[in-house]
């Protein structure tokens, strides 16, 4: 597996950094426990949704559109992790743990009100660790623990089975493929080295084929794992033991092929890091965001995780306990990362990196040896038309290929909706 070769501890000044540094993060809520991974949705209207518990408050809280949070569940005496989803008809499900097992609340208008809750068929009141949407429109959600990994389905999981019936599986994601393929990975101990497992479900939800990757342990927050317009299932994992060496991402086709990628760092982590979160934005651009030396780095990649655009990195205020994100719609595209430090849930939006690629051309006149030089802005291999280069107090605009000449000298690559990238052409 190609790597992109990242020593994070002196990663500072290697990596593309995103403006304001702490002064970007603001703080979503308060109050709440090292343990709440907000979940996030962008619906179909292109409006962001986090949803996530507050446990001492008894609560169930939504954010909507970078807004203020507010509660649409009071007085949950198990208010435990949520997952949202968007069905075909557009309503926005809600699914979250209460004394009665698995309530859903549900919204019609984009998150702005809710009605219920309807009980579901679980009457176990653990927190629902993951939800996703099959091709056909079926809702799945996932609550695990000692004993048991449970996939239900249906909107009020009528249908339901144990994946993982050994002790333990934790921390566990589900997604579904266009294909209808549903898998599920999660966190499991049962045996002496941690291990991540990803199991691809059968019609009956039994498990049918299954993959494991030895990793760091424990893992106490979600496994990553997510899909994508053209078919293909991600997953986040961080090799080493007893350790974290790296983070990677694995890519399977919809058949369960597993393939390389270019997308990951090599890198020496530390205490939890790093923590992990996947998305796929509405344009199908693959996310990756990680932890590690106090900072969150986010990558994407445009090319079904082949290769990856540029690094950027933001240092966050106080340590990580977990993080969420998700893409966000537009052209140009950005994600919404949320780390929880302990007490607090703080939010900053990131915006993609530019790669610059400089190169020149050598040309014999007579004796003379003419060198023109030429720097190309790109985001993964897609030419970014709108860049400017900055060197030597001018500014030099891109052609249609993101492409400019330039002098001899170094310089900043520029791009409304990016984050710049020095260059040099020395």
């Amino acid at each position: 597996m190609r790597r992109i070769a990242l020593v994070l501890a002196a990663s500072a000044a290697l990596l593309l950094t995103a403006p304001s540094a702490f002064a970007a993060w603001h703080t979503l809520a308060t109050g709440v426990s090292n343990i709440v991974v907000p979940s996030m949705l962008v619906t179909r209207a292109g409006t962001e949704l986090v949803s996530f518990e507050s446990p001492v408050a008894g609560a169930i809280s939504v954010a909507r559109a970078g807004g203020a949070p507010h509660a649409i569940v009071t007085g949950d005496p198990i208010a435990g992790q949520t997952q949202l989803v968007q069905l075909p008809d557009g309503s926005i499900q809600l699914y979250f743990p209460n004394g009665s097992g698995v309530g859903r609340m549900t919204s019609t208008d984009g998150g702005v009100s809710w009605t219920g809750p309807v009980q579901t068929q679980s009457h176990d009141v653990g927190g629902v660790v993951g939800a996703t949407v099959g091709p056909d429109g079926t809702p799945y959600f996932v609550q695990d623990g000692t004993g048991f990994v449970n996939v239900f389905r249906g909107l009020d999981g009528e249908s339901v089975q144990n994946v993982f019936p050994r002790c333990c599986g934790y921390a566990a994601s589900i997604a579904a493929n266009t294909a209808g393929v549903v898998r599920v990975a999660f966190y499991s101990n049962a045996d002496s080295d941690g291990k991540f497992i990803l199991e691809a479900l059968g019609s009956d939800l039994s498990p049918t084929a299954t993959t494991e990757f030895i990793t760091t342990a424990p893992r106490d927050d979600r496994v990553p794992l997510v899909t994508d317009p053209a078919g293909f299932t991600y997953l986040g994992w961080a090799p080493g033991y007893p350790s974290a060496k790296a983070f990677d991402v694995e890519r399977f086709t919809a058949v369960g092929i597993r393939e390389t990628t270019g997308m990951g760092v090599s890198g020496k982590f530390t205490g939890g890091d790093p923590h992990m979160a996947l998305s796929v934005d509405p344009a199908g651009r693959l996310w990756a965001a990680w932890t590690g030396q106090g900072r969150v780095h986010v990558t994407r990649s445009r090319t079904h995780a082949a290769h990856t655009g540029a690094l950027v990195s933001a240092a966050f205020p106080g340590t990580a306990y977990e993080l969420s994100a998700v893409g966000l719609p537009g052209k140009v595209g950005a994600v919404d990362v949320i780390v929880n430090t302990g007490s607090s849930l703080v939010e900053q939006r990131l915006e993609p990196g530019l790669t610059v690629r400089a190169y020149r051309k050598v040309k014999k006149v007579g004796k003379q040896t003419l060198v023109t030089h030429y720097v190309q802005a790109l985001d993964d291999l897609t030419p970014v038309a709108g860049a400017t280069f900055r060197i030597a107090g001018r500014t030099y605009h891109a052609n249609a290929t993101g492409t400019a000449r330039v002098p001899a000298g170094r310089g900043k690559a520029a791009a409304a909706g990016y984050v710049g990238a020095p260059f040099c052409t020395l």
